[in-house]
């Protein structure tokens, strides 16, 4: 009996610090948004790749001689994490938003939550948990009504938004099993590798006319991007999905813009609206339903 109490507090203790390490992620990436502001007339695909490059050279300093060898179908499932869950991303997120508005296409990218509530336990073989998708439902709307401009869009610009919500997804989605089996810091050092390799291939074919040094402004951005938003993000959140399920983990995918909103505001880079801090709020309350849903969720299996 005292087995059973001890490994289920243990369980419950893993599930709470896996919400915690989610969490983190996402501010961390909804905080280095802004520093994207600084990059936008630097070479975008070059800037991507330089971003990973030192995101993976980072790691592998920190992770020297720790890192384990990796199968040929590992590494395969390590090259379509790049291609989809980071290159695809960035390059169909530049693209729609040369096509319609930044709210519309972080509306669509906003469900996120939804999409892993759904999938992820479909290609575990489980049954969705119902809480799991209303909590999804509910930080999906709030991120929505942050994120929201009301602009027109074009289908064009709509499918590549839609691509990038498919990549988001991919970017969890497909790094689980290498995280079950390499553990969180290789598929995250991993990740960041195929995707300085990719961007940087796709970066020598549309960014050479472009090519320039970046300035110190833009510097400190690629580095604060490289440090924070990359290998601080993808440890914590691939250390995430190795505690909770990533219907749980993708909960929290709405804090996203609603710390990038704060971050704005407080830079001067975004606008407020008291619409936008309800929306903030709804995404608040889905994402304390999902993170008490972690108290019925035995973490030993999780996706």
């Amino acid at each position: 009996m005292s087995l059973s109490v001890s490994r289920a507090a243990e369980q419950r203790s893993g599930a709470w610090l896996g919400t915690l390490l989610a969490l983190g992620s996402s501010v961390a990436v909804g905080s280095a948004i802004a520093a994207t502001t600084a990059l936008t007339e630097f070479p975008i695909m070059t800037g991507q790749a330089v971003r990973y490059g030192i995101a993976a050279a980072l790691m592998f300093a920190l992770f020297w001689g720790r890192l384990p060898r990796v199968s040929t179908a590992q590494l395969t499932r390590i090259a379509v994490l790049g291609a989809t869950g980071l290159a695809g991303f960035n390059i169909c997120l530049v693209l729609a938003l040369q096509r319609v508005d930044a709210g519309v296409v972080g509306a669509v990218v906003g469900a996120v939550p939804v999409v892993l509530a759904l999938a992820g336990p479909l290609m575990a073989r489980r049954s969705p948990s119902m809480r799991a998708v209303v909590a999804a439902g509910i930080v999906t709307t709030g991120a929505v009504i942050v994120q929201w401009s009301g602009a027109a869009a074009d289908p064009v610009g709509l499918l590549l938004a839609a691509g990038a919500l498919a990549g988001e997804c991919a970017f969890s989605l497909v790094a689980i099993p290498l995280v079950r089996e390499i553990g969180a810091k290789a598929t995250a050092t991993y990740a960041a590798t195929a995707g300085a390799v990719i961007c940087g291939i796709v970066a020598v074919l549309i960014d050479v006319p472009t090519a320039r040094l970046p300035t110190m402004g833009e510097s400190a951005a690629i580095l604060y991007l490289a440090v924070v938003a990359s290998a601080g993000a993808f440890l914590l959140w691939y250390a995430a999905l190795d505690r909770i399920p990533v219907e749980t983990a993708g909960a929290f995918a709405g804090v996203v813009p609603v710390c990038a909103l704060v971050t704005g505001v407080l830079l001067g880079v975004s606008e407020s609206s008291p619409l936008r801090f309800v929306g903030a709020g709804i995404v608040g309350v889905g994402v304390v339903l999902a993170a008490r849903g972690t108290r019925q969720v035995s973490t030993a299996g999780s996706p």
